[in-house]
């Protein structure tokens, strides 16, 4: 079995584990849906012959700069007539200590023109290393909020956790931005993947999958682990016991994805050799359709020049200390994605 389908198969039989146990039926496949876990995503994603790779971190918020990476490989998909599958690789272990995204916190639009705050979670010098996928799911309707934070809050509280709440509600927001279109984007937390490997490497041997096993094995073997304590914060352990390893130990497991394309700024070049470093441990025990993943630098363009916000929205931000995000950019510019392509005279930056 290539190395690709028995990853995917693998997520099928653990979709169901991302919902709340008392998810109804319908609602459980509006949500797959949404995540592109659904049985139509799952089987594009598996005859698609390459893939884009983003890695968000599980929040309410996408801040600029970081809304352009979504954006950008919509226009990359829209280029192509048999589009890579996009995979959205959700690291769901981040905690509230993390600026870049604020993950404790959703600020959104009101109807009545006001940036609201909604606080998910009181980030105090002792809890603020908590991790997002240990706490339980959002359940709570915004105040004053407009109709697609609505829909995206409604579908938040089918989330097993509340980093799949957050994959849920990002969904939302930007299939409405116009990101994100039809069955070509699957949103998948890391954890499925450093899961998948610990499975792979403590299964017993055969014939069939050893080159898989090998390599997994192998991979547990360099990586350091950590997993969520009593507290919710993250501890070391046993790579074996892991829901997340080193960093380039998990830009690693991407390898398993298929053929992809890892999306990403400039932080993430100047540290990829290190990730080629890992790939190369790894590579005298590779499956056959296994390729390294290669970086993709994602074009510095000035968005809000395409979809800024309003004058009365930037006072509001500068008086909270808050960059604008593609949530309040679909609350003021609607399918601005879809409308509006800003990478047209700007080309990928290959690594």
């Amino acid at each position: 079995m290539r190395t690709k389908t028995a990853f995917i198969d693998y997520v099928r039989r653990k979709r169901l584990d991302l919902l709340r146990a008392d998810t109804p039926a319908q609602a459980a496949g509006e949500a797959l849906a949404l995540l592109g876990l659904d049985d139509a995503a799952l089987a594009r994603w598996a005859a698609s012959e390459s893939v884009l790779v983003s890695l968000p971190h599980a929040s309410p918020n996408v801040f600029d700069p970081r809304t352009r990476v979504c954006w950008y490989a919509g226009h990359v998909q829209r280029q192509e007539a048999n589009p890579a599958h996009h995979v959205r690789v959700v690291l769901t272990h981040i905690n509230f200590s993390d600026l870049g995204w604020r993950p404790y916190a959703w600020w959104y639009l009101g109807e009545d023109g006001q940036v609201r705050c909604h606080r998910q979670f009181s980030r105090n010098k002792k809890r603020k290393h908590v991790t997002v996928a240990s706490r339980p799911p959002m359940d709570v309707v915004p105040e004053q909020a407009g109709p697609t934070d609505l829909d995206a809050s409604r579908a938040a509280r089918w989330g097993a956790d509340l980093a799949v709440s957050y994959m849920l509600l990002g969904s939302v927001t930007e299939r409405a931005a116009g990101m994100v279109s039809g069955q070509t984007v699957t949103y998948l937390p890391l954890s499925l993947l450093v899961s998948f490997v610990r499975e792979q490497a403590a299964a017993p041997s055969s014939a069939t999958d050893e080159p898989l096993l090998t390599w997994c094995r192998l991979l547990t073997d360099r990586a350091q682990g950590r997993r969520a304590g009593p507290d919710g914060a993250l501890v070391e352990c046993p790579a074996r016991q892991a829901t997340v390893f080193d960093n380039y130990s998990n830009l690693a497991t991407l390898a398993v994805l298929g053929d992809c394309h890892v999306l990403g700024g400039a932080k993430m070049a100047s540290y990829w050799p290190q990730v080629e470093h890992r790939l190369g441990t790894l590579r005298q025990a590779a499956t056959e359709d296994m390729r390294d993943p290669r970086i993709a630098v994602v074009p510095e363009v000035d968005l809000l020049r395409f979809a800024g916000p309003s004058p009365a929205v930037a006072a509001q931000l500068q008086r909270q200390g808050v960059p604008y995000s593609q949530g309040l950019a679909v609350a003021e510019h609607g399918d601005f994605a879809q409308r509006i392509d800003p990478f047209d005279l700007a080309g990928p930056v290959a690594g």
